[in-house]
């Protein structure tokens, strides 16, 4: 199975143009634009998705738990419905994520053994309670619904390295308006110039320390289109790493 992401022509043509002569570039007004447009389409991991999440611990120790994914449009935009069960098979947890136009993702979490059919059964994850782990991987909820592009500073930042997994970027940095210890506070991406995804991205605490490298892995080009087979998430402050491997064909980069 495909899964096909949306088509970013239009927006890989506005992210090669280069200012004419005589202009400056504006790297926050860069930045914002290039978030603003990003927010608008649903990169990261969307359509219907089954995946294996497998965990590497710091001692060694390894646990793999299976993860479903349905997305669901709605008049105001779309959402996410993750599953991933538990080592015995016995309960699953589920985090729902609403994407609504214009506004930053709300999470919901619940641990039950059935979808939870009411809001009452969710427990909603405010403020910095999205950066916690899901399924007791390096994968937090903000990771998943890509919670950093919706931070109010944006800005294009100059970088050495212009290339990750053998595609031009741009990098993009982005930073929460807080000092709060809890998770990460700055996360500097590489989005890809092709296809408009986050294809490498770090995570830094309030102190500029990095804590967590995310990275899109086996990344291959079929018929014209970009099909990935797994993301990577390294916990630098834990030294734990998550992989998320998605089964049969993989993951497409971009809609049709």
């Amino acid at each position: 199975m495909k899964i096909i992401l949306p088509n970013l022509a239009l927006l890989c043509a506005a992210m090669l143009l280069l200012p004419s002569k005589g202009m400056l570039a504006d790297p926050i007004q860069d930045g914002q634009s290039l978030a603003a447009e990003l927010r608008a389409l649903q990169i990261g991991i969307p359509g219907d998705i089954s995946a294996t999440l497998k965990i590497r611990k710091s001692g060694g120790e390894r646990v793999q738990r299976q993860v479903q994914k349905q997305s669901i449009q709605t008049e105001q935009g779309w959402n996410d419905l993750f599953s991933v069960a538990t080592d015995d098979q016995s309960n699953t947890e589920w985090l729902l994520i609403r994407h609504r136009n214009g506004e930053s993702p709300s999470y919901q979490m619940a641990n039950s053994e059935s979808i939870p059919m009411s809001n009452e059964d969710y427990q909603p994850l405010v403020k910095d309670a999205a950066m916690t782990p899901v399924g007791g991987s390096d994968f937090w909820v903000a990771d998943l619904g890509l919670d950093f592009l919706h931070w109010p500073d944006q800005r294009i930042v100059p970088s050495r390295i212009t290339m990750r997994k053998g595609v031009a970027c741009k990098v993009l940095e982005s930073a929460r308006p807080t000092q709060s210890e809890n998770g990460y506070y700055k996360v500097r991406s590489w989005i890809s110039s092709e296809y408009g995804g986050v294809v490498y991205a770090e995570a830094f605490d309030t102190a500029g320390q990095k804590i967590k490298i995310f990275e899109v892995n086996d990344v291959e080009k079929i018929d014209g289109q970009w099909y990935l087979k797994e993301l990577r998430i390294r916990n630098l402050r834990d030294r734990s790493t998550s992989t998320l491997e998605f089964n049969n064909s993989g993951q497409s980069l971009s809609n049709q």
